[in-house]
């Protein structure tokens, strides 16, 4: 008899930590979709915005038991990590060779206002952490401006140049202005 219990409440045992398990993720996926529709509701590019927001949040690691504070902080740690990767990605184009003199000078451009950039977001970090949220804003509007100056770099002053690193700047505004929109939410 004692057998028969044991094998019935295995099965039932796993069943009931796999609802528990879905029932906090799902509980945990709301959270963030809430935080990001509120953050994104006024957004100019809210179609855009609000889906990245939330793929952006949810495959990061913290962001299941995080409140609308912690996304930020999660998000702003997104922006970090993505300008990294930028100034990885621009060095290698560099060391790859074979650009134009314009290009040279654009990946060059690229690298230092990502560079810049870097910086800015750790005062971001330290605005964020002692709640300083105009401060945060502000620094983050700067980091933004990395990304728009490199696929300026390709293709201003006339030129028509196609910016190896669209996607990669494209990404960097994404996640700062998410990063942004979240903390304006929290005022």
């Amino acid at each position: 008899m004692a057998a028969r219990l044991v094998s019935v409440s295995v099965p039932l045992l796993l069943l009931l930590v796999v609802v528990l398990a879905g029932s906090r993720a799902a509980l945990a996926s709301k959270t963030v979709e809430q935080t990001c529709a509120k953050a994104t509701s006024g957004a100019r590019r809210k179609e855009l915005l609000a889906p990245f927001c939330v793929s952006s949040l949810q495959a990061a690691p913290g962001s299941e038991g995080a409140d609308a504070h912690g996304l930020a902080a999660i998000a702003t740690n997104l922006t970090l990590a993505n300008y990294t990767a930028a100034v990885a990605t621009i060095k290698a184009l560099e060391r790859r060779g074979g650009w134009s003199e314009r290009s040279r000078r654009a990946l060059a451009t690229c690298r230092q206002r990502y560079i810049e950039a870097l910086n800015v977001v750790h005062s971001a970090v330290h605005a964020l952490a002692t709640g300083k949220l105009r401060d945060y804003v502000s620094d983050m509007g700067v980091v933004r401006k990395a990304a728009t100056d490199c696929e300026g770099a390709f293709g201003g002053a006339g030129g028509n140049a196609k910016s190896p690193l669209r996607k990669v700047d494209a990404d960097a505004d994404n996640l700062t202005v998410v990063a942004m929109l979240i903390v304006r939410s929290l005022q």
